[in-house]
C-alpha cells in the first residue's frame, strides 16, 4: 500500500535547491579530496623509503598525541603566547626596554604582573617536568 503527501510547491521547490547544494557540496568535497585518494593510493610504496618514513613517522605519532592532548587549552595557550607576546615586543619596540641588574630584577619581582607570570610559567614547568622526564626515558629504553 502507498500513500501519497502532498507538500506546498515552495516547499518542494526548497527542498530540490537544498538537494542540489548539497549535491554540489559533496562534489567539490570529492575533488579537494582527490589529492588526499591519491597520496593514501601510494602510502604503502613511500613508507618502503626509508627515507620518508624518518619524516611520516613523527608526523604521524602527532595524530595520536592529539588524542590525549587538551586541544583547547594548547590553543589558548599558542594564541595567548602569539598575541601577548607580540603586543609586548611592540611596546618594547615602541618604548624601548631598559637594562636590568640584580637589584633591578628583585624590584621587579615586587610587581603583581611579574609574579603572576613567573607563577604561570612556574606552575607550567613544574608539571611539565616529570611528564618529561617520563617521555625522554621511555625514548631511552626503546633506543
Amino acid at each position: 500500500m502507498t500513500e501519497t503527501v502532498a507538500i506546498p510547491r515552495a516547499e518542494y521547490e526548497r527542498l530540490l535547491q537544498e538537494v542540489a547544494e548539497l549535491r554540489r557540496q559533496v562534489e567539490e568535497l570529492s575533488s579537494l579530496m582527490l589529492p588526499v585518494k591519491m597520496l593514501l593510493e601510494r602510502l604503502p610504496h613511500l613508507m618502503a623509503d626509508i627515507q620518508v618514513f624518518k619524516v611520516v613517522a613523527p608526523l604521524i605519532s602527532m595524530i595520536s598525541i592529539m588524542d590525549v592532548a587538551d586541544v583547547n587549552a594548547m590553543g589558548a595557550a599558542m594564541q595567548g603566547g602569539v598575541v601577548c607576546g607580540s603586543r609586548a615586543l611592540r611596546q618594547v619596540a615602541e618604548e624601548g626596554a631598559p637594562r636590568v641588574g640584580l637589584l633591578g630584577l628583585l624590584k621587579a619581582l615586587r610587581d603583581p604582573e611579574v609574579q603572576k607570570a613567573l607563577g604561570i610559567a612556574l606552575t607550567v614547568l613544574r608539571a611539565m617536568g616529570p611528564c618529561l622526564e617520563d617521555n625522554l626515558r621511555q625514548v631511552s629504553e626503546k633506543g
